[in-house]
């Protein structure tokens, strides 16, 4: 799954983020995603929703998400989003990332535990 962190720096040219695997998201039709980086309890990657889809309202208990949207549009947190657009989910709040009504979208995303 992707590149494990190391105490070794990691670059990825724009090519190399492409030919990543692209991996579906469980077994959620249309959303795909390619881990650039995880250690285990937090992660990066790049999450592609296609147009018609949504990834699934959910909620987790401890770990938090950021996302920036870098192409398409989809609805987040009751708000249209599209390219250069920021969100923060805090762990317990529901969210989905939903194109069932747009062209689809592509989020840059880390998902790890909050600070403490």
């Amino acid at each position: 799954m992707g590149t494990i962190a190391t105490r070794v720096p990691i670059v990825l040219s724009a090519t190399e983020v492409r030919t990543l695997p692209e991996e579906p998201l469980g077994h959620i039709p249309g959303v795909t995603h390619r881990v650039l980086w995880h250690d285990g309890a937090s992660m990066a990657g790049v999450l592609t929703v296609e147009a018609g889809h949504r990834l699934g309202s959910h909620t987790h208990r401890v770990n938090e998400h950021h996302m920036w949207v870098v192409a398409g549009r989809a609805r987040i947190l009751g708000a249209e989003l599209g390219p250069g657009s920021y969100v923060h989910i805090p762990s317990g709040i529901e969210h989905d990332i939903d194109a069932t009504a747009t062209e689809g979208c592509t989020v840059f995303y880390l998902y790890g535990q909050p600070e403490a």
